[in-house]
């Protein structure tokens, strides 16, 4: 492309006036990013606090409430986050060091041929091809003394995301199980069909193609999904941007190894390096494949991002001696550029369309022209323009470059002022703010109506709290001192259980003494000296007996159980819904629970009695080892010293005593012998369990006179000891705690000094969006008294920032607005006068309206 030295500097000329003009926007952009970015702040920390006011709501009308306000801010949100993103793009596009041509069009219209004239480079950075599409990658090539490549790589998650996921959706349109791929290694492993069937659209044909083509050569491009920026010398850059050639397909048809495909990792490509015929001007190309290719995604995926990348965008067409009509792939090109700068009102501003002239081919290009016109012009006032031009010619490409600039002198400043203004209208109106306004503060005001509670109620609920939990321990107390010389059923549990194991025991017994028969005689068979292991075994058994009983260790510890647990539940009946805010019930783990009720008390109430009652009621406990020993002791001392004389059944032939060592230490009839052992052995352990037995079911244990006595000293503890305490510190403290959970049922009104300052909160930030406090306004209640938690307690939620009596940070102005209607509330809350949010004003309406 041949450009004179005047011509460049022209060029120069103009693009820098364009550049200056648009900067003098920034600052009018800045300033509306920054207050978009404050007003989306201001409206996240309302979302915050009433989110936090919800999770302390019971009320089902007022959680209704909070929702549909939580819905209108959440709306509000979205368009303030819409108009800092715009805002956000509008600085890029303003603070860009170049003005943008991005050129597009479908494969072989000479699209790299016409950036190659543009820009004076080679195929090298440009790279072109025959036959096939050869650009892969959106590039973007801007003038400069600095050569270098900047490869942006799409990490695996954003690679799934942008490029797999539209093209897997496209293709399980036709698939009667639609396949998932969430990750590379889905990607690997998925089984993709080689075909869709029959009747089947483009598209999803080219998108699966894509899909086998990604899946084939994941290992040529999967180490490149850092989601980083490489730099890459530009004799190194076509790998990366361009699509196989067509030898390269062919090798990997005939060979099986599949083709280089880097490009699929790649985001987008910055090459820097100088146009040699536009030294100076400050100029950039962008190279957008895929529009007009088969694949509708592919054309998405390269779009995106381009709202504010380009000024001026050149899609080219290309007629052939067989085709001189405005093809689907042209209109489809178009119609994806014409949905991108919204806010340009004009899409002949933003698009000049080219028609690449080839030798020859005069009566072809006519009749593209003349399609254009009938296709995509005749029934649109929006007309785009079409320039004809050589790719091939120099002079043709510099007078068509000239004639691009000159449009976007033109032009550009009046689509930056268009999408200037599209991005500042691009926020809630003033109704939804006031609507938004209005409902939150009738939420509000109804909230705050139902605290605090007069004194009397509450000292009327403390003797009501107190007296039935008094009441209902001096009763349980008494149950338990009365079953402890009374048969109840818990003792025809416990009989029932005693007579359970002393008959199993009594069947071991008769079985070979706890070893089975066979195994013992066995066993004695192989003894010398019957006597001394008479005395071993007498032991053995005596071990086996205590074993079998040791098993009412588990009833015991049932009991143990159910005792504390009715303790606890007694509590807890008697204080409404604490259990569902402390996640506590009457029906698990009893010790859990006393140590998760301790350490919630202890950070709220603080009471040294109520922390003895607990550390009392933990620590009952009782067992068969260390409480019952004592009381069947005596029932088995004759088996833990066998005496060597044995008394005879009464009535034998043979009456008085006779002596054991004796017996059993003569020589003589062996089974003789084993009898008499057996019969010694017998008798001594069936009257050691029988007399267990007999010991137990007269209840020696004291189990029930343990338990009656340990519940009152949780009552001594707990309210015998200082009646009065017990009321106002213990229960004034519980409400003060958890009004809404312990009170609500039973008097109608949710109290809660901490909804109540929270409420207080969202009212005050409200006041503050407006930058005027409100000096009517009354002071709000103090903080709540805190209390510290425990050692190595969590620490307390940080949602609540600063509490409500704390001095107000100084607001920042904001821009003036039309004031919208005055929110009245009932004198039960504070006003909300003047009050605005994100630039919107609260305030009274003398005239009743807008």
């Amino acid at each position: 492309m041949e450009i004179n030295e005047d011509k460049v500097r022209g060029l120069a000329t103009t693009v820098e006036g364009i550049l200056t003009a648009r900067r003098r926007l920034l600052p009018t952009v800045q300033r509306e990013a920054d207050e978009a970015a404050d007003r989306r702040s201001d409206v996240e920390r309302l979302v915050s606090l009433l989110r936090d006011l919800r999770e302390m709501e019971r009320d089902q009308a007022a959680l209704q409430r909070i929702d549909g306000a939580l819905d209108d801010l959440g709306n509000l949100l979205s368009s303030f986050e819409a108009r800092a993103e715009t805002l956000n793009a509008l600085s890029v596009r303003f603070s860009r060091d170049t003005v943008n041509i991005g050129v597009s069009g479908e494969a072989r219209v000479g699209k790299s041929t016409t950036l190659q004239k543009f820009s004076g480079l080679t195929d090298t950075q440009i790279p072109t091809g025959k036959g096939l599409p050869v650009t892969a990658v959106r590039s973007e090539i801007f003038n400069s003394a600095d050569e270098r490549a900047e490869v942006a790589f799409r990490d695996p998650s954003t690679f799934i995301a942008e490029y797999i996921h539209p093209l897997l959706q496209l293709v399980n349109r036709h698939l009667e199980m639609p396949i998932a791929i969430d990750s590379l290694a889905g990607l690997r492993s998925v089984t993709l069909p080689d075909k869709l069937g029959a009747n089947v659209d483009s598209t999803s044909t080219d998108s699966l193609s894509r899909l086998l083509d990604a899946q084939r050569s994941i290992d040529t491009y999967d180490a490149l999904l850092t989601g980083g920026v490489r730099q890459v010398g530009l004799d190194e850059l076509r790998r990366y941007v361009a699509y196989p050639s067509k030898d390269e397909l062919a090798a990997e048809q005939e060979t099986g190894k599949p083709s280089n495909r880097a490009y699929i990792a790649v985001k987008s490509v910055k090459i820097f390096c100088g146009f040699p015929r536009l030294e100076g001007v400050k100029i950039g190309l962008v190279d957008l494949p895929g529009l007009g290719e088969i694949g509708a995604s592919v054309a998405a995926m390269h779009l995106h991002g381009l709202e504010d990348g380009v000024d001026q965008i050149f899609p080219i067409m290309r007629p052939t001696e067989a085709e001189g009509y405005a093809k689907q792939g042209i209109a489809s090109n178009i119609d994806h550029l014409r949905r991108i700068q919204p806010g340009i009102k004009r899409r002949g501003d933003l698009i000049t369309a080219g028609i690449n002239v080839t030798e020859g081919l005069g009566d072809s290009v006519d009749t593209l022209r003349g399609d254009f016109e009938r296709k995509i012009n005749s029934a649109s006032s929006d007309r785009i323009e079409v320039l004809e031009y050589s790719a091939i010619d120099d002079s043709s490409v510099a007078a068509l470059f000239g004639d691009l600039l000159d449009r976007i002198s033109t032009r550009l400043p009046e689509m930056d002022n268009e999408v200037l203004a599209h991005a500042l209208a691009s926020a809630a109106n003033e109704a939804d703010v006031r609507e938004t306004l209005e409902a939150l503060n009738r939420t509000l005001t109804e909230l705050l109506r139902l605290i605090p509670i007069p004194e009397r109620i509450l000292l009327r609920q403390i003797d009501r709290i107190a007296s039935d939990l008094i009441h209902e321990y001096n009763a349980f107390e008494k149950k338990l001192d009365d079953e402890a010389d009374e048969h109840s059923d818990w003792y025809a549990a416990f009989d029932a259980d005693v007579d359970r194991i002393h008959q199993e025991s009594a069947d071991c017994i008769q079985d070979g003494f706890f070893m089975g028969r066979a195994q013992w005689e066995s066993a004695a068979r192989g003894q010398k000296d019957y006597y001394n292991w008479y005395r071993d075994e007498a032991r053995r058994v005596r071990r086996e007996i205590i074993a079998k009983y040791t098993g009412l260790d588990v009833f015991y510890d049932d009991q143990v159980t159910q005792f504390k647990n009715d303790i606890i539940r007694i509590f807890l009946d008697n204080t409404g819904r604490l259990a569902q805010k402390l996640h506590v019930s009457a029906d698990g783990d009893p010790n859990s629970t006393i140590d998760g009720l301790a350490f919630e008390f202890a950070g709220t109430i603080q009471d040294g009695d109520l922390e003895s009652a607990l550390e009392l009621l933990k620590d009952v406990t009782f067992s068969f080892r260390n409480n019952v020993f004592l009381q069947i002791s005596s029932h088995l001392k004759e088996l833990a010293n066998p005496s060597e004389s044995f008394k005879l059944v009464p009535g034998s032939s043979k009456e008085g005593k006779e002596n054991i060592r004796e017996v059993l230490g003569v020589v003589g009839n062996y089974e003789h012998q084993l009898g008499r052992l057996n019969d010694y052995l017998t008798r001594i352990a069936t009257e050691a369990n029988d007399a267990i037995r007999a010991s137990l079911l007269q209840h020696d244990d004291r189990f029930h006179e343990y338990l009656s006595v340990s519940i009152s000293f949780f009552n001594d503890f707990l309210y015998r000891k200082d009646e009065e305490n017990f009321k106002h510190v213990v229960v004034r403290s519980l409400i003060a705690e958890y009004r809404d959970y312990i009170l609500a049922e039973d008097t109608g009104v949710a109290i809660d000094s901490r909804k109540k300052e929270l409420i207080d909160q969202i009212k005050t930030a409200i006041r503050d969006f407006s930058g005027e406090p409100d000096e009517a306004s009354q002071p709000v209640a103090s903080p709540a008294r805190v209390k510290a938690p425990p050692a190595e307690a969590p620490a307390p939620s940080p949602r609540l920032k600063a509490p409500v009596s704390a001095p107000a940070p100084k607001p920042k102005p904001k821009p003036a607005a039309p004031p919208i209607e005055r929110v009245v509330e009932a004198p039960a809350s504070a006003p909300v006068a003047g009050s605005k949010i994100a630039g919107w004003n609260v305030a009274p309406n003398p005239r009743g309206g807008q």
